[in-house]
């Protein structure tokens, strides 16, 4: 029988997804400049300036940038802005990769949404060491191995893993058990 209380859940959040994944194309593809390091967005069409932003850099976000917004304000509001037309086979097959490797890790792997996965590793310290050891393991051989960065939360249930991960961002490993809330 499963002890719930000693639960050791994981959630793995792709940082800025759209827009890590298609840097990182890029940059495989021979392109000098990474999309995470200037302001540039994913959304529309950069030839009409119709859509919104999906995704957005963090040079884009000290513009103001936001999601969700039409591109031709955040055009407005960075005129340098670069947009990406947003690939959305390019992200299956990225999400396809993080949710391969993770499965490496525990056989209960859930995807939550595109850029989301949770991990159920109780039982795996056996095999793979410490939740916290072992997070920071995941989340570096995903920057070395498929080339951007995740937020690692841990908790007892999905929701603290969900809310650690969430704690600060991005390339960061948070926890949230209950001997930690005051």
């Amino acid at each position: 029988m499963i002890d719930y209380g000693n639960r050791t859940i994981m959630h793995i959040d792709v940082n800025s997804a759209f827009l890590s994944w298609s840097a990182v194309y890029e940059l495989q593809r021979g392109s000098k400049v990474d999309l995470r390091e200037i302001p540039s967005v994913i959304g529309g069409s950069k030839e009409d300036r119709k859509g919104i932003v999906l995704a957005k850099s963090t040079p884009a976000k000290k513009y103001g940038v936001q999601t969700g917004e039409a591109l031709w304000e955040a055009k407005r509001k960075c005129p340098e802005l670069i947009i990406v037309p947003p690939n959305f086979n390019l992200y299956t097959k990225y999400s396809n990769a993080l949710y391969e490797l993770l499965h490496e890790y525990s056989p209960k792997v859930q995807r939550f949404s595109i850029d989301e996965c949770f991990i159920d590793y109780t039982g795996m310290e056996k095999n793979y060491g410490k939740p916290v050891e072992m997070a920071y393991k995941i989340k570096d051989r995903i920057k070395n191995e498929l080339g951007f960065t995740v937020n690692i939360g841990i908790g007892r249930n999905k929701l603290t893993a969900k809310m650690a991960g969430d704690l600060k961002k991005p390339d960061m490993v948070h926890t949230i058990y209950p001997e930690e809330i005051p």
